[in-house]
């Protein structure tokens, strides 16, 4: 939702396409050979991860390595890596639960997904089939956020009662050192925004309130 509203605010990256929805996939978390309980068990830990997803793991501590998802059951049982950093729905889509009895939530990142269409051919749509997909957005959106957060707590428990899967908190605390190790990636992102002529700290001000705002919602729902 906080991300459906921004871009509702902010659409100027998709002037040139057909917005239909946007949505996310499940926070990013830490799934390991060995346990994380703390921030200082990811120095030097080798970890599978993907995208912008890289530099966060950095940040942490530990080094990413990149390669394709099919070749990490491979390199787990090899010790090549240490663990993956993704949404934990894969623990059962891809059984990745047999290799990484460890799974520490982190809420570490996550990666946005668009759905879009051409431009031309939307103009081409008549009235009422244009009316349905507007009305549809939001709702697209909200359900597919449930089904992906759904899907990883069905992943979870699958796994749990499968292989025996161990769940770990970090201490709050150390949670709570996240957001400062990885700034200078939300610096960045500002000042990359800004050189493009858009207001990246209102951008960053708005989604951190965003987020605020569902997340209250959704505790007290």
């Amino acid at each position: 939702r906080a991300l459906y509203d921004l871009l509702e605010k902010y659409p100027q990256e998709f002037e040139k396409v057909k917005l239909l929805t946007v949505f996310t996939c499940p926070p990013a978390d830490f799934m390991t050979t060995k346990p994380v309980k703390s921030l200082n068990d990811l120095k030097g830990m080798e970890l599978r991860v993907s995208g912008t997803g890289a530099e966060a793991v950095k940040k942490l501590g530990a080094i990413p390595i990149a390669m394709p998802q099919s070749d990490t059951p491979e390199a787990l049982q090899k010790g090549v890596v240490k663990g993956v950093v993704s949404s934990m729905e894969i623990l059962q889509d891809f059984n990745f639960a047999a290799y990484t009895p460890y799974a520490t939530e982190t809420n570490l990142f996550v990666v946005t997904f668009a759905v879009v269409m051409n431009k031309e051919k939307w103009n081409s749509l008549p009235a009422d089939v244009k009316k349905v997909l507007d009305d549809l957005r939001r709702e697209q959106m909200e359900w597919t956020g449930k089904y992906v957060d759904d899907h990883v707590t069905e992943a979870i428990k699958w796994s749990q009662e499968k292989y025996k899967l161990q769940l770990i908190k970090l201490p709050a605390a150390e949670y709570a050192q996240i957001p400062n190790l990885t700034k200078p990636m939300i610096d960045d992102y500002i000042k990359r925004i800004n050189a493009k002529g858009l207001p990246g700290d209102k951008i960053i001000k708005d989604a951190y309130a965003l987020r605020d705002k569902y997340e209250k919602e959704f505790k007290n729902k």
